[in-house]
């Protein structure tokens, strides 16, 4: 197969350049998985026997930059697009490992002993993710010897012992189901086994990479199945108990809808993914169970307060995971707005900051639920109206019979 074609031009002259150097350089991972698949790759990363400080050399300080302790590599710019290229690495060994408190025995915190190509594809976690794709040659490197098998017939293997490599990286019992969740693919019995041997695991992962694989996982086109396969193998309980806990409730459901509405329109290009938009989405129909109105769909009413009790809720859904304040910040103001949007109040909405994401939200609302065909003809993606002209266009949604289910369960702090 010849996949020099499909693959982007900055790829293939990054690879050229450590080649021209005197260095071997490989594109590595989910990319060559998604270009054997079909697929468009998301991003592309490079592995290469040079070290952090030689990339550097070869590309300038300006454009590469080192980053990473626990894991060191260089992230490189090209043009708008940050490439991320790895060093090839060995299995550290035991004997320098340092435990921390009760963290398992083979866990590994340090990654940074270089090695041959051959070493890296060992450490690698699925025979999916271990090929080496030089498009210079054209050629495919399958170290693991299942790889390109394993692609075909929708595997998930894991490389080596499934229990040590899970007890050595937790966060690849996530990947695994990312792989379940995203393509179908199904485990290998030895490697379903020992996931489900292992998933009490993960709670020795520090918050900020759990947090992380949390933020690729709902910025993905696919995080409902993703989420999904989370939940059917006992993972989300560990990952996310709340929303684990509620996934088979009506407001888990809506949730379900409103996300899956959402990959829709950014697989369309609707609308661009954002994290904050993600987080709303998910958390919007357990604000509505809490301190909304009796249907699904319809709201809440502001009042003085509730951007604290929407953010403890926000906060509750997510725990143990957590965001910057800038983040949790968008979040809540794209949740404040949505009562506006179906009362037909403008008061300088256009206006507000973030008003294009709490936009998205409402439209996300609108086609999941309300079906309501002159809420976005009123709301214009950008620009400015008069209150009168909003005023004159309200939709029928306020017509709906709306009733309070609860009282303010947070108190009336107001942030």
């Amino acid at each position: 197969m010849n996949l020099r074609k499909k693959v982007v031009r900055y790829a293939v002259d990054i690879v050229e350049e450590l080649q021209k150097a005197g260095y071997e350089a490989y594109i590595v991972g989910g990319a060559v998985r998604d270009l054997y698949l079909k697929r468009a790759p998301k991003d592309y990363d490079i592995s290469t026997n040079a070290t952090p400080e030689e990339i550097r050399k070869v590309f300038g300080r300006r454009r590469a930059r080192i980053i990473g302790k626990r894991f060191r590599l260089v992230h490189l710019r090209a043009g708008r697009e940050i490439v991320e290229i790895s060093t090839f690495r060995r299995t550290p060994l035991q004997k320098k490992q340092k435990r921390r408190g009760d963290t398992p025995e083979k866990m590994i915190f340090h990654d940074n002993e270089y090695g041959k190509v051959e070493e890296d594809a060992e450490r690698r976690d699925f025979s999916v993710n271990a090929l080496y794709y030089d498009p210079i040659a054209d050629e495919v490197k399958d170290f693991s010897g299942t790889g390109l098998n394993d692609i075909r017939d929708n595997i998930v293997r894991v490389i080596g012992d499934p229990q040590t490599r899970f007890e050595e990286d937790p966060v690849r019992m996530i990947r695994a189901l990312k792989l379940v969740g995203q393509y179908g693919f199904k485990m290998t019995p030895e490697t379903s086994k020992a996931l489900r041997k292992s998933l009490s695991l993960i709670t020795h992962v520090s918050l900020s990479r759990l947090s992380l694989e949390f933020e690729k996982i709902m910025l993905s086109p696919y995080c409902v199945s993703i989420l999904d396969a989370l939940y059917r193998f006992g993972m989300l309980k560990h990952f996310l108990p709340f929303i684990d806990a509620k996934w088979d409730t009506q407001a888990g459901e809506y949730m379900r809808k409103l996300l899956t509405v959402k990959s829709e329109r950014v697989l369309s290009g609707e609308y661009r993914s954002s994290i904050s938009l993600s987080l709303a989405a998910m958390v919007l129909p357990f604000i509505e169970e809490e301190i909304g109105f009796s249907d699904a769909g319809a709201l809440w009413e502001n009042y003085g307060g509730i951007s604290y009790e929407i953010r403890q809720l926000l906060f509750q859904v997510i725990t143990p995971l957590s965001f910057c304040k800038l983040v949790t910040a968008s979040t809540v103001r794209m949740l404040l707005i949505q009562p506006d949007f179906v009362e037909g109040k403008n008061d300088g909405l256009l206006s507000e900051r973030g008003y294009s994401h709490a936009r998205e939200l409402m439209v996300l609302q609108n086609i999941a639920t309300w079906h309501d065909d002159k809420l976005e003809e009123i709301w214009p993606r950008r620009g400015s109206r008069s209150r009168d002209d909003h005023e004159n266009g309200k939709s029928g949604f306020k017509k709906k019979k709306r009733r309070r289910k609860y009282k303010p369960k947070y108190g009336s702090k107001k942030h």
